[in-house]
């Protein structure tokens, strides 16, 4: 069936409103799903900037990573669920750890032992599988940004080590190419001139910090990549957090797109601070979720200063323009001394689950961003949580206290037999349908209406002692009116 919602994530079918404000959906938390079980898990276990794919049988599959700062150690582990809260670790039979069979990947094309982390897996609509990784190889000069392919998902080949999606700015290999060309306060000489060859110039175009998101646009069918850019972040401009762990770079996103999954296009910046936000706003990842026409991002909001990671929800339509109506957490921290009292770092995809219901599954951690311990934590530790919310809800319109609200969309052709709301009507809402000049539509008046009240993904509208609904104007335009008390409005599906 034909259909379209009308989201308030911006303004643009809205023709008036008053007594209304935008705020996100209630979630529910539900702790932790998977934590350090056994030594394979290291120091512990993380899904942030790790994957969840939906596999054709429904199965979850998650790639998650497990490390340790001291030896630095890092492993990609595969783990899988049928109801995305319970997860058990698959045995693969390519690493051990300590003598013991492991869920660790290994890359064909790589060392055993190598280091790699934040694994971005995406699953084509043509069967292809791509990994994305960090290797960290600091023993051999190379931070970047590995390109795997898979037939299963489960051994993967890496596609040519010297030839990664982008390169970390420490990578010494490509010559500090990062840090000297822009990141520091050496002179123009030493930024600009000294290494300017082709080589140094490909690795600028192609440097990043780490922290990134991989996807497939089926729509443009292109990978789209969205991760840090470091911009300089001199004492003197007053944005410098010193105890922070890089004070002078101050974390933006930007994004880019790969036709073939190999090579990806020069940076576009997408959100940085603005005058909203605090001098020492930093933005650390950016993950996204297809709902229709709409992206829904949760942002990495780095409050610098306190060195806390919230998880914010912001918009888009296009991938590049990104609304962000709420500068705040998302995922709400818990009280010290919680699992996640001090961060949430959110994975790169939501799971429908059972009640109709979306889990986000998420990495709590209990320590500040530079490993400094809140008062109450005895010690540094992380593990993978989860927060549900009900499915097709992510921010709604909420009616004033004491306040009959009014709302005018701009007029819609209806592609539906019946008009219909997802709301929680705890008040009352009474509609009316009026033409695309503004005038009543004879028996479907405001005084007309049903009063509307419950809670639930579609309540319909209906007019008259019949209770019928807008069928008559089905492929019609129309404007719709409504009069609310008490609710939170989350979309009209026309």
């Amino acid at each position: 069936m034909e259909t379209q919602r009308i989201w308030f994530f911006d303004g643009r079918e809205v023709a008036g409103m008053a007594g209304l404000h935008l705020a996100p959906v209630p979630v529910e938390k539900h702790g932790v799903l998977m934590d350090c079980e056994s030594p394979a898990d290291l120091d512990g276990v993380s899904v942030f900037c790790g994957s969840l794919v939906v596999l054709p049988d429904g199965l979850f599959r998650m790639y998650y990573y497990a490390s340790r700062r001291q030896p630095r150690t890092m492993r990609i582990g595969v783990a899988e669920s049928s109801d995305g809260f319970h997860w058990e670790r698959r045995l693969l039979g390519q690493q051990e750890w300590e003598g013991s069979p492991t869920s660790h990947l290994h890359v064909k094309g790589l060392p055993k032992d190598a280091n790699i982390t934040q694994p971005s897996v995406v699953l084509c609509p043509d069967g292809r599988w791509f990994m994305y990784c960090w290797l960290h190889g600091q023993e051999f000069g190379q931070i970047r940004y590995l390109v795997c392919t898979s037939e299963d998902g489960l051994n993967w080949q890496l596609h040519d080590q010297n030839r990664p999606a982008i390169f970390h700015p420490s990578d010494l290999e490509v010559g500090q190419a990062g840090w000297t060309a822009g990141l520091t306060n050496a002179n123009p000489k030493a930024k600009f001139d000294a290494q300017r060859t082709w080589e140094f110039m490909a690795a600028k175009r192609l440097r990043s910090n780490d922290a990134t998101y991989v996807y497939f646009n089926e729509v443009t069918n292109l990978f789209e990549m969205y991760s840090v850019w470091l911009l300089p972040n001199a004492p003197e401009k007053g944005r410098q957090t010193p105890h922070d762990n890089a004070p002078g770079a101050l974390r933006v996103i930007h994004r880019r797109t790969s036709a073939n999954g190999f090579d990806f296009s020069a940076p576009e910046l997408v959100v940085f601070p603005d005058a909203s936000d605090p001098i020492t706003q930093q933005f650390y990842y950016l993950s996204q979720h297809q709902e229709g026409d709409w992206r829904v991002g949760f942002l990495g909001n780095y409050h610098c200063w306190d060195q806390t990671m919230d998880c914010e929800m912001c918009f888009s339509r296009d991938g590049r323009y990104w609304e962000r109506p709420f500068r705040g957490s998302f995922i709400p921290h818990g009280p010290i001394p919680e699992q996640d009292c001090m961060s949430v770092y959110a994975t790169n995809r939501l799971l429908p689950v059972a009640n109709n219901r979306t889990l986000m599954l998420y990495r709590g951690g209990n320590s500040r961003h530079n490993h400094t311990l809140p008062e109450g934590v005895s010690a540094e530790h992380h593990a993978i949580m989860g927060a549900s919310w009900p499915t097709g809800r992510f921010a709604g319109l909420v009616t004033a206290p004491c306040t009959t609200a009014r709302l005018l969309l701009k007029p819609q052709i209806l592609l539906q037999r019946s008009l219909s709301l997802n709301a929680d009507i705890r008040g009352g809402i009474r509609a009316e349908l009026r033409d695309p000049l503004g005038g009543c539509l004879p028996g479907y008046e405001l005084h007309n209406s049903a009063l509307l009240k419950g809670d639930a993904g579609r309540i319909h509208l209906c007019w008259g002692e019949d209770n019928h609904s807008s069928e008559t104007y089905q492929y019609d335009a129309v404007s719709l009116y409504l009069e609310l008390t008490d609710t939170t409005l989350y979309s009209v599906n026309l």
